[in-house]
């Protein structure tokens, strides 16, 4: 991973979603950028929400689906 590349990495590393490899450099690379430190702090709250919208799932995870069938987002 290029030192560029780690500073685009604050969302997948907030979000968990960075392997062990990139995770490690990332934290590495976190403990001295106070920008980074930042957006990580700034993905808690999407963190928290995707957090609240797992515990809502059936068992399973299957999102619910709408009345009348549509997956869409409402409009």
């Amino acid at each position: 991973m290029r030192a560029i590349e780690l500073h685009r990495d604050a969302g997948a590393y907030a979000l968990g979603v960075l392997g062990a490899a990139d995770t490690c450099r990332f934290e590495e690379h976190l403990a001295g950028c106070s920008a980074c430190a930042v957006q990580v702090r700034e993905f808690d709250v999407v963190v928290a929400h995707l957090a609240a919208y797992a515990r809502r799932l059936p068992p399973g995870g299957a999102a619910p689906r709408r009345a009348g069938g549509g997956d869409r987002a409402a409009t």
